[in-house]
């Protein structure tokens, strides 16, 4: 039987490692992988993958 991954879990998994220590969150996004640091409009670090792959 072959497991299925979710990208979800790869978010849960990244934050928990990188949310408190580093304040970055991996996103989801739709077009190209981008960093995003930090700013007025959002209080953490984004690491965006494309498409939602996992």
């Amino acid at each position: 039987m072959q497991q299925q991954h979710h990208y979800q879990q790869l978010i849960d998994l990244f934050d928990s490692c990188f949310a408190e220590e580093f304040n970055t969150r991996l996103v989801k996004g739709d077009d190209e992988p981008i960093y995003l640091p930090a700013d007025d409009d959002t209080p953490y670090h984004r690491i965006v993958f494309a498409h939602g792959f996992f």
